[in-house]
């Protein structure tokens, strides 16, 4: 078994159940493969997402019926995103289960060649997932305490449940993306290690290094197809609950109390707004590895440019490197959203100018609905209509 599949055998294990992966790990075969086991977590995956959708749009209506209509906007367009996820992810699994499950066989199995550069891979993230684990945790008992109905404990609890598997499927991304980012750091090292080598040995090792650099850079073509369309409509989850926490914070600001409609207390508005920061956590662990995955892809191509050795200039491996650096220049390698925009730094900018311009969009939004509310007699409702009062 690989060492990281064994850091991580949690991760695995828990997607593989709901089908947020589909494939499992073969301790037999020391590989990903698919399993009859698989097909009932299909199964298991698609009865929990039937009835996260029926728990969220028919048990829990209830709540619905008191809103005022900008916040049943707000509530349906987020309840509709947390239904669509998971029916988004599973499904994806379906389409792409073979090319997914090559993917992993190809970045998760030990390399002997790489692993000789003594690089190892950071476990820093791995220790996040478990941090923020014990966060839910908690958020999770105190919220079943403070409720006080059963409708209301299960709401949190199908929230907190998706949440959990969301973060671990974009874990899964995470590595996957880092994994790619450590094989580049490995082949970068060996490579400044052997350059000053004999001619037959450095040719050896340009072959190795041809063949290593393309088979894991050619892995992010995969991942941008296996992961694209989860990783799209994940982060639209996550900007629509940031941007209602932009839009709360600034309510209560400017107005000095919390919308009565939505918030008991003080206390529970707060709490509220801690956990729809955690969405930002999503922006965490895809833009970041994404970035500094891109970097290390480039900066690996770009260190054979530093072969300087004079004795095997106008050689075969000069011209190998010639070739390689030629290509490259012209084949940025990038991760992508289904093709409409590039997931890196930008991707930050992008989400806060969204959250400013639909911020300002709500505002309006909420004015216009208070105004209404406030002049009841402004307006005359008929059965012909809405006309206004002589």
């Amino acid at each position: 078994m690989s060492t990281y599949v064994r850091q991580n055998r949690f991760t695995f294990r828990l997607l593989a159940s709901i089908y947020f992966l589909p494939a499992s790990y073969s301790q037999t075969a020391q590989r990903f493969v698919e399993q009859r086991t698989n097909l009932v977590s299909f199964v298991v995956g698609i009865l929990l997402s039937i009835g996260f959708l029926y728990h969220d749009f028919f048990f829990q209506n209830v709540f619905f019926v008191d809103l005022a209509p900008f916040a049943l906007g707000v509530i349906l367009l987020e309840i509709f995103l947390f239904a669509f996820v998971p029916f988004c992810v599973i499904l994806n699994g379906v389409f792409h289960r073979k090319r997914l499950t090559e993917l992993l066989n190809v970045l998760f199995a030990d390399d002997t060649v790489l692993d000789s550069s003594n690089v190892c891979m950071s476990g820093a993230y791995r220790r996040y997932i478990n941090i923020l684990q014990m966060f839910i945790l908690v958020f999770e008992l105190r919220s079943l305490l403070a409720c006080a109905s059963i409708n209301q404990k299960l709401l949190i609890t199908s929230l907190v449940l998706r949440f959990v598997c969301v973060v671990h499927f974009l874990y899964l991304f995470y590595m996957c993306v880092s994994v790619v980012g450590w094989r580049m750091e490995q082949l970068k090292l060996l490579f400044l290690r052997n350059q000053c080598t004999n001619d037959e040995a450095f040719d050896i090792f340009l072959s190795i290094f041809l063949a290593r650099y393309e088979r894991y850079a050619s892995q992010i073509k995969k991942i941008n197809c296996c992961f694209s369309l989860p990783t799209v409509t994940i982060l639209a989850l996550a900007m629509v609950e940031l941007v209602y926490f932009t839009f709360e914070c600034f309510h209560t600001f400017s107005t000095g109390t919390p919308d009565g409609q939505m918030y008991s207390s003080f206390a529970e508005w707060a709490f509220i707004q801690l956990w729809q920061t955690m969405y930002s956590n999503f922006l965490v662990l895809t833009v970041a590895s994404c970035e500094r995955t891109r970097k290390k892809v480039e900066e690996t191509a770009l260190c054979t440019r530093h072969f300087d050795d004079y004795r095997l200039q106008n050689t075969r491996a000069a011209k190998q490197i010639q070739k390689f650096l030629l290509k490259n220049l012209h084949q940025k390698k990038k991760f992508s959203a289904c093709g409409f925009f590039d997931i890196d730094n930008t991707v930050i900018y992008m989400v806060f100018s969204s959250i400013v311009t639909y911020l300002v969009i709500l505002i309006q939004f909420k004015q216009l609905e208070t105004d209404l509310t406030q002049s009841p007699g402004s307006f005359n409702v008929t059965n012909n209509g809405t006309t206004v009062d002589p």
